[in-house]
């Protein structure tokens, strides 16, 4: 069963608005920008409650690894590891450049931000977090060759930074490469499973372009208690979900 014409579009526009507003905030996480939702932008389907899965849910076997070999999705094990991207370093000088890049960011003057990031960039080869931003200004202007193109040399510099992995998921989705898309989210999951934007993007990947609504709830439910239940969209979604998969999909 399938939402709507009206439904559709009205998650659509939650999605976008919401991702592109997280899109303009930005971090110093290790040298990177705040990783933009990129879910939300692409939730058009469905929306379900909220709190901690059933035991039936818990459990979830997917095709998701780039190997091709079976991967199985929990409802993401409480993680007690260290964030990978707390214990980069930046100095004042990338501060600064990065707050004037959030402010030219947000006044869509994406020249000048992309001149200073290219200078940062020139200057600071090693780090990923420049050519994160970039990605992210490109993606933006709805420019997604150049996206990956940047988002790429992000995760070359620093294959752990998961923000950069997140919105990889995000391009490759817009450019049609939705197992591409799967695989960057459950990478990012596995890096850094606290992270909720990858669980977010992954839901509405799975809801809206895989059809996966098992995946979908697993992966709601999962943004929603990283989230403390807040997001009041996402918990109609989780609710509508189940609904569909009760009345057999």
């Amino acid at each position: 069963m399938f939402l709507s014409k009206g439904r559709f579009n009205l998650r659509f526009f939650y999605l976008m608005i919401f991702s592109m507003s997280l899109m303009s905030c930005s971090s110093l996480f290790g040298g990177s920008a705040s990783g933009p939702v990129q879910g939300a932008d692409a939730r058009e389907n469905v929306k379900k409650q909220v709190n901690e899965p059933t035991t039936a849910d818990k459990t979830n076997t997917l095709g998701g690894s780039e190997s091709g070999t079976k991967q199985v999705i929990t409802d993401t094990p409480r993680f007690t590891g260290p964030d990978p991207m707390a214990d980069i370093q930046i100095n004042s000088e990338i501060k600064k450049a990065y707050g004037k890049v959030a402010s030219l960011d947000s006044a869509k003057k994406y020249s000048e931000a992309l001149a200073i990031l290219s200078n940062i960039q020139t200057k600071y080869p090693q780090l990923s977090g420049p050519d994160y931003q970039m990605a992210r200004i490109y993606f933006s202007q709805k420019k997604l060759k150049e996206a990956l193109v940047s988002v790429n040399a992000s995760l070359k510099n620093n294959q752990r930074n998961y923000y950069s992995l997140n919105l990889k998921g995000v391009i490759l989705r817009e450019q049609g490469d939705f197992d591409g898309a799967k695989n960057s989210y459950l990478k990012a999951i596995e890096i850094y499973p606290p992270y909720a934007n990858s669980h977010l993007n992954l839901g509405v990947l799975a809801d809206i372009y895989l059809r996966d609504l098992p995946l979908a709830l697993i992966q709601y439910r999962e943004y929603m208690r990283l989230t403390k239940n807040q997001d009041k969209k996402v918990a109609n979604w989780v609710l509508e979900i189940e609904r569909r998969i009760k009345a057999g999909g």
